[in-house]
């Protein structure tokens, strides 16, 4: 792929309208050139300040003339593709309902079954990008996605796993953050397991997922993907570990986050004897 191949598919690639197998050509070149990945930093910014700005106009209903005008053409495509969405949707529901009532709650585990699926792809293809950033702190990490993704990004803090980087992702049609850990190894000389977790937002809930210490554990391309949720958003760990270690790591995980959450008790009060004078 050469620069000049970016200009036909640079909006399609931010609207998540590739194929996995297509988004790679894409993400491969933006990983060596700087200029291309710098305009594409700049769009996906544009983009996510003409959502935020039609949410607040709808909300507002108060919107001047001259700000309409401004979004018209930025949102012409965003409210074609959410009416196609729309209407896929509430077509798809309608017909299983007629079928087997009750319709909507069964797609939603082949919803989640889709991201699971895409998960495991974009998972065994991170190897061949960079991270966007590398060897931070959790709260380093935390605070370098703020404002570059619509939702919130609260960094898993996983036992015995190593943070090694993060960059953005796309997961189906849903910008996500993907933050990649390394295992600590049990024995000497041995390599440790690869984890990566996406965390995108789902303020909807159209995903069929729970908080923890439920978790859902599937598997896809030889990985298992546990999905969980907290809140309105949802994450994806994916890794080649076993499924009972993976939930035995969430677990733990859950257990340390309580904990530290957990009110200390106050410590007593030691009383303190009247000094006596001399005279």
């Amino acid at each position: 792929m050469i620069c000049q191949e970016l200009d036909r598919l640079l909006y399609p690639y931010l609207d998540g309208e590739f194929q996995p197998e297509e988004r790679i050509d894409v993400e491969t070149h933006l990983a060596t050139c700087a200029a291309c990945a710098r305009r594409v930093e700049q769009e996906r910014h544009v983009q996510q300040a003409l959502r935020r700005a039609a949410r607040h106009a709808v909300q507002s209903r108060r919107a001047p003339d001259s700000l309409r005008a401004g979004l018209q053409v930025g949102l012409r495509r965003e409210q074609r593709r959410a009416h196609q969405l729309q209407w896929l949707r509430m077509s798809a529901a309608a017909l299983v309902v007629a079928c087997v009532g009750g319709g909507w709650v069964a797609l939603r585990p082949e919803e989640r079954q889709r991201f699971v699926e895409d998960a495991a792809r974009r998972h065994a293809k991170s190897t061949r990008l960079p991270y966007e950033i590398a060897n931070a702190a959790p709260e380093r990490v935390e605070q370098w996605f703020h404002g570059k993704l619509e939702h919130r990004v609260p960094v898993p803090r996983l036992p015995n796993a190593q943070l090694s980087g993060a960059r953005i992702f796309n997961l189906k049609d849903r910008d996500a953050a993907y933050i990649s850990y390394e295992t600590q190894p049990s024995k000497e000389g041995e390599a440790g397991r690869r984890i990566g977790v996406f965390v995108f937002g789902d303020a909807e809930r159209q995903l069929d997922a729970k908080a923890l210490p439920s978790v859902e554990v599937d598997s896809s391309d030889g990985y298992n993907v546990a999905v969980w949720r907290d809140g309105e958003i949802v994450y994806e760990l994916v890794s080649d570990l076993d499924e009972a270690d993976i939930r035995q790591m969430l677990l733990e995980k859950e257990r340390s986050s309580r904990l530290a959450n957990a009110p200390r008790p106050s410590e007593p009060l030691i009383p303190i004897s009247p000094v006596s004078h001399v005279p």
